[in-house]
């Protein structure tokens, strides 16, 4: 019998896996909360635009979460981190003993999902490509500052499973993940999931406070500056955390970003500029995108979470604290998206 497999969410990212897994031929239901993107899928099929200017229609089977029935095999979450205890809920009763949480989401979900779900059934994704949906049942492929790296070898997935070595789960998830873009396992999660944090808490609120697209991001040199000092406090946090990180968005050490960060270097600016150029001029962050439609932000996962971790390890995190104050004004309609606010920002942490 063929596994059952759910992917909740199928937004920019899980559209991609459900749609692409779908025509692999799996037995994939697509669980998505979103009514205009159930019914645009479920009308036009899911559309995905790439980069090469090619285009694919997927036709998935999607349904509403409280439709959902039956037993479940894999499960791969990608939700946003807010919404990860009530897919849970409705996931947790469906789940075979022996299946698999698979989380494709930012952030670091899996210090969450383990104690519910076990340790021994959670493996992760770290997602380094880039994909807009400002549309439903239209996935728009940008080129991602993650993917402009001058490294000759980046997967589309990182696999890994929690806090232990890669093993037969990783395996059997990549191998799925490799229908929809390259999955390469990796030993360290966690290592990769902090890496990432280093992109989501830096690129992910400057470009939603500040209005701007990835690259128009990089080529501001105020922006660029935000970006080096949150980036500076996110490396302390997850050295604390037991992952400290030797390699910062592929080209760039560690040790380059806290030099830019303390004035004494600026090739971590540099480099960060001369991205501008590697960038999709309509690639825009999860989080920018999510002020553009009114949706809540993931912010308090990314640099708020960073703040709450290191005020716990007695790490002083101006630059997260303040960047995640001034996106909650933006949610909350009290400040508009708008480049003065990147120099607020540095004004605060200042």
């Amino acid at each position: 019998m063929s596994e059952r497999l759910i992917v909740y969410g199928i937004g920019a990212i899980g559209g991609q896996v459900a749609g692409r897994l779908h025509s692999a031929g799996h037995d994939v239901t697509g669980v998505e909360p979103w009514a205009a993107q159930r019914e645009a899928v479920a009308r036009d099929g899911l559309r995905i635009a790439n980069l090469d200017g090619t285009a694919e229609c997927h036709r998935p089977r999607v349904i509403a979460p409280a439709q959902l029935k039956g037993q479940i095999d894999i499960c791969m979450l990608a939700v946003k981190s807010y919404d990860t205890e009530a897919a849970l809920q409705q996931v947790l009763p469906h789940l075979a003993p022996d299946a698999l949480l698979v989380s494709l989401q930012n952030s670091v979900n899996e210090d969450w999902i383990v104690p519910v779900v076990g340790k021994e059934r959670v493996v992760g994704g770290v997602i380094l490509v880039n994909a807009v949906l400002l549309q439903p049942g239209l996935v728009t492929a940008t080129a991602s500052v993650s993917r402009a790296t001058a490294a000759t070898h980046l997967p589309g997935v990182y696999v890994g499973e929690y806090l232990r070595p890669a093993g037969d789960d990783a395996r059997r998830v990549a191998e799925l993940l490799n229908a929809v873009w390259p999955a390469e396992v990796i030993n360290d999660l966690m290592r990769e999931r902090w890496s990432k944090m280093v992109t989501n808490s830096t690129l992910n609120p400057v470009s939603g406070i500040g209005g701007l697209r990835s690259a128009e991001m990089l080529a501001s040199a105020s922006a660029r500056r935000a970006i080096t000092c949150i980036a500076a406090e996110v490396l302390q946090v997850a050295a604390a955390e037991g992952h400290p990180l030797e390699r910062v968005m592929g080209d760039f050490t560690t040790a380059e970003v806290l030099e830019c960060a303390a004035g004494r270097s600026d090739a971590f600016d540099r480099g960060l500029a001369e991205r501008a150029s590697r960038v999709s001029g309509d690639a825009a962050t999860s989080l920018l995108q999510d002020i553009l439609r009114g949706r809540t932000t993931e912010v308090d996962y990314f640099s708020g979470l960073v703040a709450r971790r290191g005020s716990a390890h007695g790490i002083p995190t101006p630059f997260c604290e303040a960047v995640t104050a001034l996106v909650h004004e933006v949610e909350q309609g009290h400040l508009a998206p708008a480049p003065g606010n990147i120099h607020e920002l540095l004004r605060r942490a200042s």
